[in-house]
């Protein structure tokens, strides 16, 4: 990368590629044949959000960089639920799930105190991630092989993780349809403004 993601200007100039990179991936149904013979779906793709998170986790909210960050996240999440709410509409959309788990994940790693983490944006994010997650069946496993997973961090090695640092922020997936919070829990509040905290029973 060829950019100084140091200044204002890099930043500006990486999340523009991120935003080219995740509105491709919302569209980008990988055939089998291409896993680890293409920039995309291969460990490179990977690379390139794990350096791209590194540059922009503790990012200021008085930055001009912070609010372009903001809408990036704010279309992640719309991405995901869109692809759940009507998924016969869609192509596959496991590739946006784990180009998203890997951003987020790592963002959490490298800036759990940092502004963007606390934001309701990036919380709905986690959330639909997990509801994505819960929602479906089986992933496909040459994505989770030959995009995800390393010889260093696996998804099996990943995913705990991440459900415990989500919880960490008090963000969880809702109870089952039909089952009601314990009664000294349903008046929880986000710890981040007013959104209600959703609890696993």
């Amino acid at each position: 990368m060829c950019i100084d993601i140091e200044c204002i200007e890099g930043q500006g100039k990486l999340l523009d590629i991120l935003k080219s990179y995740f509105r491709n991936t919302a569209k980008y149904d990988p055939k089998p044949e291409d896993a680890g013979k293409t920039t995309y779906f291969s460990l490179v793709g990977k690379d390139f959000l794990l350096k791209s998170t590194y540059a922009l986790c503790k990012l200021q909210s008085t930055s001009p960089p912070f609010s372009q960050h903001q809408n990036l996240l704010q279309h992640l999440t719309s991405s995901l639920q869109d692809l759940q709410n009507d998924p016969t509409a869609h192509p596959s959309s496991d590739y946006l799930f784990f180009a998203s788990l890997t951003y987020i994940l790592w963002l959490l790693r490298w800036g759990r105190d940092a502004e963007t983490v606390k934001t309701d944006i990036h919380q709905h994010l986690i959330l639909a991630i997990l509801q994505y997650h819960a929602r479906t069946f089986q992933l496909r496993r040459d994505i989770k092989n030959r995009f995800y997973d390393t010889s260093v961090f696996t998804f099996e090695w990943d995913w705990p993780d991440f459900i415990r640092l989500a919880e960490g922020l008090g963000v969880v997936l809702p109870p089952p349809a039909g089952q009601t919070l314990p009664a000294d829990i349903q008046d929880c509040h986000h710890p981040a403004g007013d959104v209600q905290v959703e609890v696993r029973v």
